[in-house]
Formats: C-alpha cells, sequence, structure tokens
C-alpha cells in the first residue's frame, strides 16, 4: 500500500506542478484546459493519503486495501479500453499495466496476510 501511495503521489505531484513535463515525457497530449488534469491531481493526493491508513493501522483499515484491489482494477480496465476502443494515446497502456500491477499485488498480499481468505474479517 505504501508503495502504491508513492505511485499516485508521484503523478499527483507532475498534475499539480508541472503537467506540461508529464505531458511530453508520457507522450500524451495536455487538455485543453489544464485545471482539470491539475485538479486530478487533488484527488490523488486524497487517494495517496487513503492508502497510507492501512499501512499505518493494517487491522483497522483492511478495507482500504480491498477497495484499492478493486479501484485500480477498474483504473487498468478503464485505459485499456480508452486505448482499444476509444483511440487514447498507447502511453495509457503503460498507466494500466501499472494499476494492474498494484491491484494483483495488493490482492496477492491480502491473500497471503489473511491465511487464504481475505474477507474473513466481513463474515465474523
Amino acid at each position: 500500500m505504501a508503495a502504491g501511495s508513492l505511485y499516485d503521489l508521484a503523478f499527483a505531484v507532475v498534475n499539480l506542478i508541472i503537467p506540461a513535463l508529464g505531458s511530453a515525457v508520457m507522450s500524451i497530449p495536455m487538455p485543453a484546459d489544464e485545471v482539470y488534469l491539475r485538479f486530478i491531481g487533488v484527488f490523488l493526493v486524497i487517494l495517496a493519503l487513503f492508502y497510507m491508513l492501512p499501512v499505518i493501522h493494517p487491522d483497522r483499515y483492511l478495507g482500504v486495501v480491498s477497495v484499492a484491489i478493486v479501484g485500480r482494477a477498474m483504473g487498468a480496465v478503464f485505459l485499456f479500453v480508452a486505448v482499444a476502443v476509444f483511440g487514447q494515446p498507447a502511453p495509457f497502456i503503460a498507466l494500466g499495466l501499472g494499476d494492474l500491477f498494484f491491484s494483483l499485488l495488493h490482492a496477492w498480499l491480502l491473500r497471503a496476510s489473511e491465511g487464504g481468505n481475505p474477507l474473513r474479517h466481513y463474515w465474523e
């Protein structure tokens, strides 16, 4: 979760402070109105902070891990479909792979840490 938090925080900083550089490095065109891109940076900061909750208190915020798994998987699917169906720039595939990687990593680690049943806390 900490690595996923830092991943999102890195994109947040780029979106907030230097979006043109991020756009150039990723070969993704800048939107006409960059205020929305910068605003997404604010949401990425919030997301990064939420991801730190289970790092600090694992038992208390276990549900955040489950939400992160589902959310990252949805992000990956969204980005893959955006490229394949809607003709968005190919570098979005790399971003989707990043989300897919963290989704699978979180799922694997959650399953391992919960003795094979990551939902056991919700069924007790």
